[in-house]
């Protein structure tokens, strides 16, 4: 078990950036310090965190409100996700669930975690160390544009 402080954190919103191949969504973390941390996600991933962010409920459920629905009807519950690991640029995250008065942990990808938590209003926490290797200052958002705009 990797230690070191356990920083909560909000979900900024969804953006797209300019990349050489095209626009590429990412979703902005940032902490109490007003850190700002970006996760490159893929484009159903980005929607999906996007629609949840503005409370939108589709017509029949994509994966991310199945699995709420899985976890309501087996009396479990999303205590928490921690985006915990950087390794080679890519994220690693675990989610603490209850059931039946056990926990346990699932191997998650950030994106399905954010997407999960934010349905359920459960706490998203990152690791101080990754936090801090990957903060961005705000001259490297030049360009950004939300998905909102480029949904619309």
């Amino acid at each position: 078990m990797m230690n070191g402080t356990i920083l909560p954190v909000t979900i900024k919103g969804v953006f797209l950036i300019e990349k050489t191949g095209g626009p590429v969504p990412l979703v902005l973390l940032e902490d109490g310090a007003k850190r700002i941390m970006p996760i490159y996600i893929g484009l159903s991933e980005a929607i999906s965190i996007n629609s949840a962010l503005n409370h939108e409920v589709p017509p029949r459920p994509m994966t991310h409100d199945l699995f709420i629905s899985l976890l309501e009807q087996t009396c479990s519950k999303i205590e928490s996700i921690l985006i915990d690991e950087l390794n080679d640029g890519i994220y690693f995250a675990r989610m603490s669930i209850s059931m039946d008065g056990r926990q346990f942990e699932l191997d998650a990808r950030p994106s399905d975690c954010i997407a999960i938590a934010l349905r359920c209003s459960a706490p998203i926490n990152v690791r101080e160390s990754v936090l801090s290797e990957t903060a961005i200052g705000k001259d490297e958002l030049e360009g950004i544009q939300s998905l909102d705009n480029f949904l619309s």
